[in-house]
């Protein structure tokens, strides 16, 4: 069958995926310089730190927004255009809330913020997943751990400059974004679309990768969530728990850098089942209280890979047709927005103490989903 772009695959150079790996550090600053911006946003704006939440659901929506009308584009637009395009939102945000002089200008600008924040994540996730080469697992995982270093960087440039300077802040990521422009320039070719009925032979597997990935999300949000709490009630001290939350975060970034030193003849089949069996057991042998400290920071590093390696395979097994890893990451986002409120329910109904019990549970279920996947994949007509 003929693809879009055909004869034109995505090409990388090596400046390109060093802007792109600029872009990931960039955009996991962002994402968590807002909690600790909260109660400074408040003071500076005058507004109740309830009010001064909106924030974060304000860089939520525009994140959607942003990642369902790039799934159009993608299919409209060659690659450097999109990532040119996707970039200069994201830094054209940035610059509009160091400047912004009230509240709801504020809002507006971090709404522009999420727009190009969510284009530039399924955007830069499918130029590397379906690029050249035969190292997308080990490249993708690299780059998602240069996100996951910025989200633990973002807490400390708050806390050293960002309370103070908030303009020097955001401005410095605005100047950031027009640095990266011309490398990101350096990016060729188009994602491979099937047109037509190409995905729908196919739409079962489809559902399993997208069940499996909101899994992986509610999982990691679950557990960077709920272990500060269940960590205290059984006796860790809160600032010894939000330093060990913080370690969970950093397994969680050098777990994806680990990754990539995975040999490329591993299968991603492998990678992610071994990933969740693994958070599966550790999550469970958090139950034991001298044990739950160095259990998280386990499961941290197990689950680090599964989502950029998930992509990578699902991106292999449908080497036509970007639409399908495409739908990964609106299930993400539904993963991280249903999963953990109902781990939060069942917590609410039987008390902290199971919450490595249910994050364990949660972790045996994306097993399944990907088991489910690979058991799909290996038969004759798969």
């Amino acid at each position: 069958m003929d693809l879009i772009a055909a004869g034109d695959r995505v090409h990388l150079t090596r400046a390109a995926l060093v802007a792109i790996a600029a872009i990931f550090f960039l955009m996991g600053v962002l994402a968590s310089a807002y909690g600790p911006l909260l109660e400074h946003l408040a003071r500076r704006f005058e507004v109740s730190l309830s009010v001064a939440g909106g924030v974060l659901s304000a860089h939520f929506f525009g994140g959607v927004v942003g990642v369902l009308v790039s799934m159009r584009l993608l299919q409209r637009l060659p690659s450097r255009t999109f990532v040119l395009a996707a970039l200069a939102c994201l830094g054209l945000g940035c610059a509009a809330v160091a400047l912004a002089p009230s509240w709801p200008a504020f809002l507006g600008s971090v709404l522009v913020i999420g727009l190009g924040y969510g284009a530039l994540v399924i955007g830069c996730n499918q130029l590397v997943a379906h690029s050249e080469g035969t190292r997308q697992t080990a490249t993708l995982n690299a780059l998602n751990g240069a996100f996951a270093m910025g989200a633990v960087a973002g807490p400390i440039l708050v806390s050293t400059v960002g309370r103070v300077h908030l303009s020097l802040l955001y401005g410095g990521a605005a100047a950031l974004a027009v640095v990266l422009l011309p490398l990101v320039a350096q990016v060729s070719g188009r994602l491979p679309f099937t047109p037509g009925r190409g995905a729908g032979k196919s739409i079962g597997l489809l559902a399993v990768f997208m069940i499996a990935v909101a899994l992986y999300v509610g999982l990691e949000t679950g557990i960077g969530g709920w272990m500060p709490s269940h960590l205290e009630s059984v006796g860790v001290q809160s600032l010894a728990a939000a330093t060990l939350t913080s370690g969970f975060w950093l397994a969680l970034a050098a777990g994806r850098l680990l990754a990539a030193l995975v040999p490329a003849a591993m299968p991603e089949r492998v990678i992610v089942m071994i990933g969740s069996a693994v958070a599966a057991l550790a999550l469970l042998s958090a139950l034991i209280s001298s044990v739950a400290p160095v259990a998280y920071i386990v499961a941290g590093l197990a689950i680090a890979p599964i989502f950029p390696t998930g992509i990578v395979w699902l991106a292999k097994l449908r080497p036509g047709d970007a639409r399908a890893t495409s739908w990964l990451f609106p299930a993400a986002m539904a993963g991280g927005a249903v999963v953990p409120g109902g781990i939060g329910a069942v917590i609410g109904r039987f008390g902290i103490g199971v919450a490595p019990a249910i994050l364990s549970i949660v972790a045996v279920a994306c097993l399944g989903s990907f088991s489910l996947a690979a058991a799909r994949t290996s038969r004759p007509d798969g």
